[in-house]
């Protein structure tokens, strides 16, 4: 066997060492099922409030932004659209 020969040997060794390593350290990282993984996030979702959807506003309106802004929209109307063409406006 040549120098040649042996350096590609070594080195195709230590490629294969490097994937052997890298397979042990996915192997050692936690898993949980997907049912409990959309479990957790559906629990997320339903206990973290999003203040743009106005039926999940935990905060009082003085300290939610979007609540003052939609109060004070209803007090003073808004006369170019109606409330019930929606939230957006396309241009």
């Amino acid at each position: 066997m040549s120098d040649i020969d042996y350096q590609i040997q070594v080195i195709r060794l230590k490629r294969i060492q490097e994937l052997n390593n890298r397979l042990k350290v996915a192997l050692q990282r936690e898993r949980i099922p997907a049912s409990t993984a959309s479990g957790l996030i559906i629990n997320y979702v339903e206990e973290t409030p999003d203040y743009l959807i106005p039926y999940n506003w935990s905060l009082p309106p003085d300290q939610n932004k979007f609540a003052k802004y939609r109060n004070l929209k209803q007090l003073y109307g808004n006369s170019k659209r109606s409330e019930s063409a929606g939230c957006c406006t396309i241009m």
